[in-house]
């Protein structure tokens, strides 16, 4: 699994035409299609509207302790932008994994 780190990176996903909008109760996914199919690309955006930089952060951590659990299952050939919506900050572990695991299936369909 790949990391989606550059302002470029971020552009093209944005910029694609074949960009596939998902949206979930406290995310919402960004998805295009990337030249390697045996590789994922993820890029995660937390907003200030989520809360302090402490509770941002831990979003970010249950976003990437999520992605380690599933790896397996996770679609490839895939860019992903993992949006939060400011309810995220607030939700417990069970519903961000809930929410993510819908979308991830919705993604793979």
């Amino acid at each position: 699994m790949q990391t989606i780190t550059s302002k470029r990176d971020y552009r093209k996903v944005y910029e694609d035409n074949n960009l596939e909008v998902l949206k979930g109760n406290l995310f919402i996914f960004l998805t295009r299609k990337n030249q390697t199919e045996n590789s994922l690309a993820v890029g995660i955006i937390v907003n200030k509207k989520v809360g302090k930089a402490v509770v941002r952060n831990k979003v970010k951590r249950r976003i990437r302790a999520f992605l380690r659990e599933t790896r397996p299952v996770c679609p490839t050939g895939k860019d992903v932008i993992i949006i939060s919506k400011p309810d995220s900050g607030t939700s417990g572990w069970r519903e961000i994994k809930k929410d993510l695991s819908i979308l991830f299936t919705k993604i793979n369909n």
